[in-house]
């Protein structure tokens, strides 16, 4: 098979895999990718990328910065000087001094060259790196660590790479008072948090939200300690609780332990990976969306001292590899803005100063954290172009140079070298660069990059009233009703990732339904979330590589016939129906649970709940076991290995008397997970 009709995926040297790309796709990455990239004809066996002769040209090898300082010291020495005991005449000491009066001029300076050893403290800083903690290289790497402190890997990060990596197990935060907080993760998504502290528990929160009294709580932590239950099993007996609340309850003190997560900054953690989630655990929402809330919820002040100095530095888009992705976060018309307004150009505080502190602050540590942004070296970075406009100063003193190196002349003789000087000039026109440096100076300013939103459909001509806004946004959504995702954001099918998220930020700074303020305008704000969601959807599709592969074989008419929003509609809707189930809503969860079979009826974990709720809400157990146990074979059918059906079997079984079966369907329960709590009750 020629080179060009092989399919390579690629592995770069941070860990992320790409492809299946033809090499004339992989063009695109040139410059990206570095010698120590692999590649893959098959996705599972990779070798390096040089062992490929038709990709090394795609390979850039990185160069290493050579100092430029080893060089200065050798010119002083190359001055010429006349032997001893040799006669020097007048017309001679003007020859030596005139070629290398500027050598003399800055021969002051070389008397310093000594201290520029102190490029030997740069090797210093590299000191500390080798002691970092395995925990800070691991999480770099965007790998999960199985154990550190707060200090060098921050909450948010932590999350984040539970959630990018899909990580099933616990996450346990020891505090400094001796007590822990444990996070149960499953799919990268928290699902179940608890603590040993007694000033954070279910009932200390509770009294909090006047949901009980004091006495209710002392009442059932006695029928706790009586009767060998946990307050929370022991409030639901008591009847403290509503049972109609106690799901929402129980989210709302599951989020409240989140924010005391995010907001810890002192502590040791530790990860058991794999570990099975509790009894009683239901999804708490989106996983992005439910970390970007606690980072809104957060108290500014302790946050913007632990951001402290860094934001004297410049904020910059960050490149490479990112944790997560921006569409996901679901931000605010205000955060989008900021975010579309960063061009690495402000500090911290002058983005603090302009945007308002508590939100800047948050959406700066929320993005610095999870590496879309980044703060530059130095504060003053930006300054440069202010700093460019005394070079005009000292042309003068260059014109002044000359006569001195004139006056070295005596003789009358030295009128005729006059010419020499001429070349002088020429080195006074290098401040000149400094008069040109003052129209660079104007492209410096950031005023092209407002212009960029200008190009962007959504964009309103100036001084557009309300009613002229919805006229023409109506006509956009009609537009691309039959548009492509492409279209919807208004690139072309060669567009990059970057360009995608670009696009959507812009985007969203105008068509965020939270631009619309004023409640009189409720049509305008409901074509904007039209508007809004259907960009999303196309920044989510697009800047998946997986998904984008899929929309544009669609769109070539080389796909099946596979609606990916379907799938994820009936995702939701089964998530929503799990929670109702768990909550004992079981007709409201088997209404969404028909909704989600409608949508993908190819997904086993469907019918195996289905069948169980309609077990549950049996008045006859007995009589409707046949059907619902039916209901869950067809789970089966479609996946051998389907867990929660082998599960609802089993509780099934031993419901109706027979232990014999039941056993069976746990212990295939435990073949599948040896770990599993139900199954090994």
């Amino acid at each position: 098979m020629p080179p060009g009709g092989k399919q390579y995926w690629i592995r770069t040297e941070q860990g992320r895999v790409w492809g299946p790309y033809q090499i004339d796709a992989l063009e695109r990455l040139r410059g990206q990718l570095t010698e120590k990239a692999q590649a893959s004809l098959d996705g599972k066996e990779f070798r390096s990328g040089m062992e490929f002769p038709e990709l090394r040209s795609l390979l850039t090898a990185r160069r290493a910065a050579v100092p430029a300082p080893a060089s200065t010291p050798p010119p002083p020495k190359e001055r010429p000087t006349p032997a001893s005991g040799m006669y020097v005449g007048p017309a001679l000491r003007a020859m030596l001094e005139g070629t290398s009066a500027r050598k003399h001029v800055e021969e002051p300076a070389a008397a310093p060259a000594p201290e520029k050893p102190p490029p030997p403290p740069p090797p210093r800083p590299t000191g500390p790196p080798v002691m970092r903690p395995a925990a800070v290289m691991q999480s770099e790497k965007l790998v999960l660590p199985d154990q550190g402190t707060l200090a060098d890997v921050s909450p948010v990060r932590l999350y984040a790479l539970a959630a990018l990596a899909g990580a099933n197990g616990w996450l346990e935060l020891h505090l400094e008072s001796a007590r822990m907080i444990t996070v149960s993760f499953r799919r990268g998504a928290p699902d179940h948090l608890s603590t040993d502290d007694p000033e954070l528990s279910l009932s200390r929160f509770l009294q909090g939200r006047k949901v009980v009294t004091p006495e209710q709580a002392s009442q059932a932590e006695a029928h706790a300690t009586k009767s060998g239950v946990d307050v929370v099993s022991a409030l639901f007996q008591l009847q403290f609780i509503p049972p109609a609340d106690a799901h929402k309850l129980l989210g709302e003190h599951a989020l409240f332990l989140l924010d005391r997560v995010i907001e810890t900054s002192r502590a040791t953690f530790s990860f058991q990976k794999d570990a099975p989630s509790p009894p009683g655990a239901f999804a708490l929402g989106h996983k992005w969306t439910l970390l970007a809330e606690a980072v809104r919820r957060l108290d500014p002040a302790p946050l913007r001292a632990r951001l402290g100095k860094q934001l004297a530095r410049v904020v910059q888009r960050s490149g490479g590899s990112s944790i997560g992705k921006l569409e996901e976060l679901a931000l605010t018309a205000q955060e989008a803005r900021l975010y579309a307004s960063i061009d690495g150009t402000r500090t911290g505080e002058q983005l603090v100063e302009q945007h308002g502190a508590p939100g800047t602050v948050r959406l700066l540590h929320l993005l610095t954290e999870l590496k879309h942004l980044s703060f530059g070296e130095s504060g003053e970075a930006p300054r440069p172009a202010s700093a460019a406009s005394p070079p005009p100063a000292p042309p003068p003193p260059p014109a002044a140079a000359p006569e001195p190196a004139a006056q070295t002349a005596p003789p009358p003789a030295a009128a005729k070298p006059v010419p020499p000087p001429p070349p002088r000039p020429a080195a006074a026109a290098r401040p000149t660069p400094a008069r040109g440096s003052a129209p660079v100076a104007k492209p410096a300013p950031p005023p092209p990059k407002p212009a960029a939103p200008t190009r962007t459909y959504a964009t309103p001509p100036a001084d557009e009233t309300p009613q002229a806004q919805l006229a023409r946004l109506r006509g956009v959504v009609a537009r691309l009703e039959k548009g492509t995702h492409f279209e919807a954001l208004g690139l072309d099918k060669k567009a990059a990732a970057a360009d995608v998220k670009k696009a959507f930020v812009l985007l969203a700074r105008d068509l965020h339904p939270d631009t619309v303020t004023d409640p009189s305008q409720a049509e305008l704000r409901e074509v904007k979330e039209s508007l809004f969601a259907r960009v999303n959807e196309a920044a989510q599709v697009l800047g998946d590589d997986a998904r984008r592969k899929e929309y544009e074989a669609e769109l070539t008419g080389d796909k099946k016939d596979v609606d990916i929003g379907r799938i994820f509609d009936a995702e939701e809707k089964f998530q929503k129906a799990e929670i109702l189930i768990k909550a004992r809503k079981y007709k409201e969860g088997l209404a969404l649970l028909d909704e989600a079979i409608q949508l993908n009826d190819q997904e086993a974990e469907f019918y195996a709940w289905r069948g169980y709720a309609r077990f549950l809400l049996a008045g006859d157990r007995k009589q409707a076991f046949d059907d619902c146990a039916t209901e869950v074979k067809k789970a089966l059918k479609l996946v051998d290995r389907c867990l929660p059906a082998h599960l609802f079997l089993g509780h099934m079984h031993k419901v109706v008397g027979n232990l014999k079966a039941a056993t069976s369907s746990f212990q295939r329960v435990l073949d599948l997970d040896d770990k599993h709590v139900e199954a090994q009750r």
